[in-house]
C-alpha cells in the first residue's frame, strides 16, 4: 500500500457519512486570513518568481478560493509558527503540521488529510566511509595520550634493565645507544608475550625488574586492548543503519518537528536545528549521525541535492496525521472541515498527490 492510498483509505474511512456542511459564515469572508508557512518541500516551497506552491499550499488554495477566502502568507520556522497560532499571531498555517496531543493543548485542528512517515538520511559511504570511521575512533587526544604512555612504558622499561644488566651481562652491553636498544628491544619482545629468548637478564636485580615488568605490561597490553576493541565497536555502532540503531547515535532534526516528541518519547539522544538546510549541514559536518524527519521531505531533498553525498534509507516509521493547525475557537473550522471533506473526495485531490508526490519512493515500513 503506498503512501498516498494509505493516506486516501483514512481520510475516506474517517469521514465517511459526515454531511456537507452549508454555505460559510459571511463573516469569515470579511477580513484577510493569516497563514503561516515554512520551507517543506514538496508539501510547500517558493518558485523562482517567490511564489509559495506544493500540496499542501495547492490544497489550502483549492479550500480559500471554494470558501471564497483572502489571505496572505507570512514565512516563519515551525516552532515559530505553532507560537504564534497559540497566541492569536496566526490564523492558520499551510505546511505539514503533524496532529499530537502536546499542540492540541493550545491550538485546534481541521480533518486530517493525509499520513505522514518518518524516514532517514544518512550519508554515504561504503568501506572508505568505514574505515575513516575506525581511524578517526584510533586517532582521538586520549587514544594518542595512551599510545605514548604506553611506547614510554616499554622505553622505561628497557632502560631500567639495561642500567642494571650492563655491567654483567653481554647481551646488553656496547654503547649506552646499543645497550638501551637492546633493553628497549627485550621490553617490547616481553610486553607483546613473544619472548625470544635472544635476550634474557642474569641480575638478581635485573630479574626483579623483568618479572615487575611482565605483570605489569600483562595488565597494559589487556587495558590497551580492551580501548581498542571498545573505539572499534563505537566506530561501527554509531552508524546508522535503521530504526533499531538510533539509538546508537546522535541523531539530527528540525525545531518545533512532532518528531521530537518521538525521540524524546523513546530517548533517542538527538540534536535540534532551525531548518532541514542547517540539519543537513550539520550531518555534513559530523555533528549528528543522521537527520529523522518526514520521509516525504528528507526524500525530496536527497532527490534535489546536488551534492548528492547523502541518502534516505529503506525503512519508515511512527505514522503522523497531517492536517490544518488553526488558532484555538477558529471560526473557520467548520467551514474549512466542510469544504476539506467535498475536496478530499474528488479527483483534483489524487491528481494532486501525484504531481507533488509521484517521485516520492514507497518505503517499506520497518516494525518498531
Amino acid at each position: 500500500m503506498t503512501l498516498r492510498t494509505a493516506a486516501v483509505g483514512l481520510v475516506l474511512l474517517a469521514l465517511s457519512g459526515a454531511a456537507a456542511a452549508g454555505s460559510p459564515e459571511p463573516a469569515i469572508r470579511h477580513r484577510v486570513w493569516r497563514v503561516g508557512v515554512f520551507e517543506s518541500p514538496p508539501y510547500a516551497m517558493r518558485d523562482s518568481q517567490g511564489e509559495w506552491h506544493g500540496l499542501i499550499i495547492d490544497l489550502w488554495k483549492e479550500l480559500a478560493n471554494e470558501l471564497n477566502l483572502e489571505y496572505r502568507f507570512g514565512e516563519a520556522t515551525e516552532d515559530e509558527i505553532l507560537d504564534d497560532l497559540a497566541h492569536g499571531r496566526l490564523d492558520l498555517a499551510a505546511s505539514p503540521f503533524a496532529v499530537t496531543i502536546d499542540r492540541e493543548r493550545t491550538i485546534d485542528f481541521s480533518h486530517a488529510f493525509m499520513i505522514q512517515r518518518m524516514g532517514i538520511v544518512v550519508r554515504k559511504g561504503g568501506e572508505e566511509e568505514r574505515w575513516l570511521s575506525v581511524a578517526r575512533a584510533l586517532s582521538t587526544p586520549t587514544a594518542l595520550r595512551i599510545y605514548f604512555g604506553l611506547v614510554a612504558a616499554v622505553f622505561v622499561a628497557g632502560a631500567a634493565v639495561w642500567l642494571l644488566e650492563r655491567r654483567r651481562n653481554p647481551q646488553f652491553s656496547g654503547s649506552a645507544v646499543q645497550g638501551i636498544g637492546s633493553g628497549v628491544w627485550w621490553s617490547g619482545v616481553t610486553t607483546v608475550a613473544v619472548g625470544y629468548g635472544d635476550k634474557v637478564p642474569i641480575t638478581f636485580w635485573g630479574r626483579t625488574v623483568a618479572l615487575l615488568w611482565m605483570f605489569l605490561s600483562l595488565i597494559l597490553v589487556t587495558a590497551f586492548t580492551a580501548f581498542v576493541t571498545a573505539k572499534l565497536a563505537v566506530a561501527e555502532f554509531g552508524r546508522v543503519q535503521g530504526l533499531s540503531s538510533l539509538r546508537n547515535a546522535v541523531v539530527g532534526t528540525v525545531e518545533g518537528a512532532a518528531v521530537g516528541e518521538y525521540l524524546r518519547r523513546e530517548r533517542i539522544p538527538h540534536r535540534v536545528y532551525a531548518s532541514l538546510p542547517k540539519a543537513f549541514a550539520g550531518l555534513r559536518a559530523r555533528e549528528v549521525a543522521a537527520i529523522v524527519y518526514g520521509a516525504s521531505i528528507l526524500d525530496y531533498f536527497v532527490q534535489h541535492d546536488r551534492k548528492g553525498d547523502l541518502e534516505l534509507l529503506p525503512t519508515t516509521f511512527d505514522h503522523q496525521i497531517l492536517a490544518f493547525p488553526l488558532a484555538d475557537g477558529s471560526p473557520l473550522r467548520d467551514p474549512l472541515d466542510a469544504a476539506l471533506r467535498r475536496f478530499l473526495q474528488q479527483p483534483g485531490w489524487r491528481d494532486m498527490q501525484d504531481r507533488y508526490l509521484s517521485a516520492v519512493r514507497d518505503v517499506p515500513h520497518e516494525d518498531q
